[in-house]
This record gives structure tokens, C-alpha cells and sequence, in this order.
């Protein structure tokens, strides 16, 4: 299991990308990647897929600030909840 946060660099995210960064580590005491993204982006993935995001194109360009943490880590819990009930619901690989 791997994270990566991509963050908008000209918006200011930086700081809040390294804090959940933080946090997913503690939390999960897994690898996560901290890299700039493009402009208004501030997105969570686990395992290359998108977990957590601050929204579509127009959110990302008119709604300032990334996602309040609670709020990510929220939907990353729910991420990996559906994740383990899939791989229960799929079985033991053959």
C-alpha cells in the first residue's frame, strides 16, 4: 500500500500536503509521495487510485483551499473499507 498527494504549488498547498503526509504515515506506517500537481489540484491516491480530491476541473479553479484533513482522511478510510470488502467479497485468489 503506497499514497501519493499531488498538490498546487502556486495555491499554497504544500504545507497541507506535507501534514496529511504525515499523518498517512503515522496512521497507516506506509510510503507516501509528496509531489507538485497542476494548478487548484490537491488529490490523494492510494495505490495509483484516486481516494480523495478536491474536486472536479471548476472546483479546483474556483474554490479556493485543499479539503480540510478530516475530510480526506475521512474519505481515504472509506476508500480502504471498500477495498477490504471487495477483496472479502472476491475470495482467496486460486
Amino acid at each position: 500500500m503506497e499514497f501519493k498527494v499531488l498538490f498546487c504549488k502556486p495555491c499554497g498547498y504544500r504545507d497541507q500536503a506535507d501534514e496529511l503526509a504525515v499523518e498517512l504515515r503515522e496512521r497507516f506506517a506506509v510510503p507516501v509521495a509528496v509531489e507538485e500537481g497542476k494548478f487548484g489540484q490537491f488529490d490523494v491516491l492510494l495505490d495509483g487510485e484516486l481516494v480523495a480530491s478536491k474536486g472536479g476541473f471548476w472546483k479546483q479553479k474556483f474554490i479556493h483551499g485543499a479539503p480540510p484533513q478530516p475530510q480526506i482522511l475521512a474519505a481515504i478510510e472509506r476508500a480502504l473499507a471498500e477495498r477490504e470488502a471487495r477483496e472479502l467479497s472476491e475470495g482467496p485468489a486460486d
